[in-house]
C-alpha cells in the first residue's frame, strides 16, 4: 500500500470540505465528536489508571468518529453505537498503538523532565495587593526550552500514530506497518499538513477577532452564546477533516 502525496492547497482544502461536511450532517458529526472526547474524558478520570485506560480506547472510538464521519458523508442515518464502530473490527491491534503512543510520550515527558523540569508547573499566585484576602491563585507556568524540546521529540511519535488506527481497522494493515505507513506518509505530507493547520489557525484568530468585535457592540450575553456556538461547528469540522485526510491519502476503503 502507498501513500499519495499532495500539495500545499490540498491542506486548506480539508478544512474547507471539513466545514461542509459538518454543514451535510451537523447532528451526526457532532454527536460522534463531542462523544468521543466525553468518554475519553470519563474514562481518564478514573483514579490511577484512567489515563492509560483512556489511550488505550483513543484510537479504538477513533475508529467509530471516521465510521460516522463517513456515514455523514453518504448521508447516512446510522444507529448511536456507531461510535463502538472499532470493536467490530479486530480491536486489539488498535489497543497496542494506543498503548505505544502513550508509553513514548510519557517516557520522552520523564526525559525531558529530568533534563529541564516539567514543561508545564502549576504554582500558587498571592493575591496581587496585600489588603486582599482570599486563597491564592493557582497558574499554569510555562518553560517553553523544555515544552519545545517534548514538541519536537514526541513530533514522529505523534506522526507514527496519526494514520495508524485506520492503517490497522481499514486497510487491514499489520500494526507494526501501520505505524511505519503512517510516519511515512506524515513526512511525505508535512506541506498540506502545515497548510490545514495554518488555516485553522487563520479561521480560527479571525473568528476571534469577530467574536470580539461583536461583543463590544452588543450585550455581553451574545459573546457567551457565540463562545458556545463556535466549538459546536469547529471541533466536528478538525475531525471532519482528519476524516478526509484519511480518505484522500491512502486507498479507498469498504470497511
Amino acid at each position: 500500500m502507498r501513500a499519495r502525496i499532495l500539495s500545499f492547497s490540498d491542506g486548506w482544502r480539508w478544512m474547507i470540505a471539513g466545514l461542509l461536511l459538518v454543514r451535510r450532517a451537523p447532528a451526526l458529526t457532532a454527536f460522534v465528536t463531542f462523544g468521543y472526547l466525553l468518554l475519553l474524558l470519563f474514562v481518564s478520570a478514573v483514579p490511577l489508571i484512567g489515563p492509560f485506560l483512556a489511550a488505550l480506547l483513543m484510537p479504538i472510538l477513533q475508529i467509530g468518529v471516521l465510521a460516522g464521519m463517513r456515514a455523514a458523508e453518504r448521508l447516512e442515518r446510522p444507529s448511536p453505537d456507531i461510535l463502538f464502530h472499532g470493536f467490530k473490527v479486530p480491536w486489539q491491534p488498535l489497543a497496542a498503538v494506543g498503548a505505544l503512543n502513550y508509553l513514548a510520550n510519557l517516557l520522552i515527558l520523564l526525559l525531558v523532565d529530568l533534563s529541564f523540569g516539567n514543561p508545564i508547573t502549576v504554582k500558587p499566585v498571592p493575591p496581587p495587593h496585600p489588603s486582599l484576602e482570599g486563597d491564592p491563585l493557582f497558574l499554569p507556568i510555562v518553560d517553553l526550552s523544555a515544552l519545545l524540546l517534548f514538541l519536537t521529540l514526541s513530533l514522529p511519535v505523534t506522526a507514527a500514530y496519526w494514520y495508524a488506527p485506520p492503517l490497522i481497522a481499514w486497510h487491514g494493515v499489520p500494526w507494526p506497518k501501520a505505524l511505519f505507513f503512517s510516519l511515512y506518509a506524515v513526512f511525505k505530507n508535512w506541506l498540506p499538513l502545515l497548510s490545514w493547520t495554518l488555516s485553522w489557525g487563520a479561521l480560527l484568530a479571525a473568528l476571534a477577532l469577530i467574536v470580539g468585535w461583536i461583543a463590544s457592540l452588543t450585550h455581553p450575553l451574545v459573546f457567551y452564546l457565540l463562545l458556545f456556538l463556535l466549538p459546536l461547528v469547529t471541533i466536528p469540522a478538525l475531525f471532519a477533516g482528519y476524516y478526509l485526510q484519511v480518505k484522500t491519502l491512502f486507498l479507498p476503503s469498504s470497511a
